[in-house]
C-alpha cells in the first residue's frame, strides 16, 4: 500500500503532542506525502474520505474515537501512544520520525480486527472496536437485563450492567469486570455481567455469527456507551440488536509485534 495522503488526529490534552506533530510534519514533507492535521471530535467519515491512512496521537481512548469512521471508510489506522497503556496505539512517542518513516516505507504489519454492530430500536446504529456497555445510571441501583441469542432466551441478568465485548476489547472493561482475555483473531462476542446478583452469572462467549438481543424492564434507569463515547439514554433505544460487523478495522502496527508480547508487557506478566 502506497501512502500519499495521511490524516493525523491529535488529542491536544495529552502532553508532548506539539513536538510529535512537528516531527510528523517534517517527515511527511520530506517524503512528499500530503498531511492533514485535525483535532475535532467526534470524527466524521467525510473528514477522512480519500486518505490512504490515518494516524492518532493520544491514548487508546483517542484511538477508539476514530475506529468507526476508519472501518466504514476502509482506511488503515495507527496510533502514536501518549496515553497510559497503549494496547491499540502501538507506536511509541520517543522516536516518531522513525515510526512514520517505517510506515511510509511499508515496513509494518496490517492486522484485521473484528467490530460489533449495534442496531438501536430507533433505527440508528453504531460500531464498536472495544465494547458496548449498558449500565444503571444511578450508582446504588441494580438493573434487569434480558438476553437472547438467535431468538433463544439466554438469561435474565440482575446486575449493575452488561458488557458486550469484541476480542480486541477483552483487555478493557471486560477484563476489569472479571471477563477473559481473548485472542483478537477469534470470531466471538463476549458478554460479561457487571457485579451480577447471582454469583454463578459469569462471562458467556458467543459465536461470531450469533445475533444477540438485549432488552430491559428498567430502560428508564439505563445508559448506553459505545467504545467509551458520550453516554446515551437507553429510553427509545432498546431492545438492542448486536452482531459481528461486516466490516473490519485494519490496524497498522510495528512489524513482528506480537499481541501476546503486548499483553505480557502491558499487564506486567513475569
Amino acid at each position: 500500500m502506497t501512502i500519499r495522503r495521511l490524516a493525523l488526529f491529535v488529542n491536544r490534552t495529552k502532553p508532548g503532542v506539539d513536538e510529535i506533530m512537528r516531527a510528523v510534519e517534517e517527515t511527511t514533507r520530506k517524503a512528499g506525502v500530503s498531511l492533514t492535521i485535525a483535532d475535532a471530535w467526534p470524527v466524521k467519515r467525510e473528514s477522512i474520505a480519500g486518505c490512504d491512512a490515518c494516524g492518532v496521537v493520544g491514548g487508546d481512548g483517542t484511538f477508539l474515537g476514530l475506529a468507526e469512521a476508519a472501518a466504514l471508510e476502509g482506511i488503515p489506522l495507527f496510533g502514536i501512544n501518549r496515553g497510559k497503556l497503549g494496547f491499540l496505539a502501538a507506536y511509541p512517542s520517543d522516536d516518531v520520525s522513525a515510526s512514520i518513516k517505517s510506515i511510509l516505507a511499508g515496513d509494518y504489519q496490517l492486522d484485521r480486527r473484528a467490530l460489533i454492530e449495534i442496531r438501536f430500536a430507533d433505527g440508528s446504529f453504531a460500531l464498536a472496536l472495544n465494547d458496548i456497555v449498558l449500565k444503571t445510571r444511578e450508582v446504588f441501583r441494580m438493573g434487569r437485563f434480558s438476553v437472547k441469542a438467535n431468538n433463544q432466551v439466554v438469561n435474565e441478568f440482575r446486575a449493575d450492567g452488561l458488557i458486550l465485548a469484541t476480542p480486541t476489547g477483552s483487555t478493557a472493561y471486560n477484563l476489569a469486570a472479571g471477563g477473559p482475555l481473548v485472542d483478537p483473531a477469534a470470531a466471538i462476542i463476549a458478554l460479561t455481567p457487571i457485579c451480577a446478583h447471582t454469583l454463578s452469572n459469569r462471562t458467556m462467549i458467543f459465536d461470531g455469527e450469533a445475533e444477540l438481543e438485549v432488552s430491559s424492564e428498567d430502560v428508564n434507569l439505563l445508559g448506553i456507551s459505545v467504545d467509551g463515547r458520550a453516554t446515551l439514554e437507553a429510553q427509545g433505544r432498546l431492545p438492542l440488536q448486536v452482531r459481528s460487523a461486516k466490516v473490519q478495522l485494519s490496524l497498522i502496527r510495528p512489524k513482528n509485534l506480537s499481541h501476546f508480547e503486548v499483553i505480557r508487557n502491558k499487564l506486567k506478566w513475569s
